[in-house]
């Protein structure tokens, strides 16, 4: 059996959206289906926005079949809808992924193996036709699609489709997808959780568009570039950075403090992204917040604020902690600044 999960709607996404965090949403989405694999296939490659996976059996199993692509469509779209609620980026990639489809081709026939560098592969004339049945007629964007060699395992249909290829005509049937919908859970947003006193409050012009400094800010990859004393930075390469994310901060003498992403309400025409931690001294809980509002002439106003719940003792610590804060953070945005200026940019990097 061939068996063929592939992502609708990914040639569109990828050429008309970021191309950092497009590949990091198609890399998660791949990954998540060869993680749903409960019926033992084969992985034999990935093929950008598609997996092809064999199982070798004399026959199908029909109920198993079905149980699997239902496996992977809801966890598909069980993904796609957490990362609409946890999104925290805007760019093209980010805010369209909800639109990525999922379609399944499924075909029968024997195969050989081919061995490159010591890697079998499927190979054979059926291997073409699976793939082939890639590009048919089928009227809608997610279905399962069954080729006529699967055919006898789907006694109830009267009724199949045809599409000329190639090697000749093929007859095939196909199952929609999209009531499968109302088994993807539901998911609650995490809901904000902001401590009561302000710490600091300070703005800043910075001179790039909102968009880019926005992802200069809240992307890991470019954190080490603006912030001190900071030696290393933990956090996962391949996904993007979204509600809930964490991260560690590794310091010298090998002190360390974890983060998780968090935002909060942004006023009309902003964004906000934050960081929350229960790893600083005297403290209960500790966020700090940038809030971006675009200026005119390509510039962004950049509101840096920080709020603390504390303990007994940090009260008594409160006053150092806020010049402390002033002075870092100072720093930090005169880093902020120099790079910026250096002619740095996260599109500019990207493609370097």
């Amino acid at each position: 059996m061939l068996f063929i999960p592939d992502i609708s709607g990914f040639t569109e996404f990828v050429h008309h959206t970021s191309m950092a965090h497009s590949k990091h949403i198609i890399s998660e989405l791949l990954e998540l289906l060869i993680d749903s694999n409960t019926m033992g296939l084969e992985l034999a490659e990935i093929e950008g926005d598609a997996l092809f996976f064999y199982h070798l059996a004399d026959t199908i199993e029909m109920r198993v079949l079905e149980h699997q692509i239902e496996v992977m469509y809801v966890a598909f779209h069980t993904h796609l809808k957490r990362y609409e609620l946890q999104r925290i980026c805007n760019c093209g990639a980010c805010s369209s992924a909800y639109n990525l489809k999922l379609k399944f081709v499924v075909h029968y026939g024997e195969i050989e193996f081919i061995s490159v560098k010591e890697t079998e592969k499927p190979y054979g004339s059926h291997v073409i036709k699976a793939h082939r049945l890639l590009k048919n007629n089928v009227p809608i964007d997610e279905y399962a699609l069954f080729s006529e060699a699967v055919l006898p395992a789907f006694k109830s249909y009267n009724k199949t489709l045809s599409s000329r290829y190639d090697f000749g005509d093929i007859s095939f049937v196909y199952n929609p997808l999209n009531h499968l919908k109302r088994h993807v859970p539901k998911i609650d947003p995490i809901p904000e959780n902001i401590p009561k006193h302000k710490l600091y409050d300070k703005t800043e012009t910075i001179h790039m568009p909102i968009n880019d400094l926005y992802e200069v800010i809240s992307n890991f990859d470019y954190r080490l570039l603006w912030i001190n004393g900071v030696d290393r930075l933990e956090y996962e390469k391949n996904k993007v950075n979204r509600l809930g994310e964490k991260h560690k901060c590794l310091f010298n003498k090998n002190a360390d403090i974890s983060q998780t992403t968090v935002t909060k309400a942004a006023g009309k025409n902003q964004l906000v992204y934050g960081e929350s931690t229960t790893n600083v001294p005297f403290t209960k809980l500790f966020n700090n917040y940038f809030v971006f509002e675009e200026t005119e002439g390509g510039y962004t106003k950049m509101n840096i604020q920080v709020f603390a719940d504390f303990n007994s003792f940090g009260w008594f610590m409160k006053p150092f902690m806020k010049r402390t804060l002033k002075k870092v953070i100072s720093e930090n945005i005169k880093q902020l600044v120099l790079l910026i200026n250096s002619g740095f940019s996260p599109n500019k990097s990207v493609l370097e």
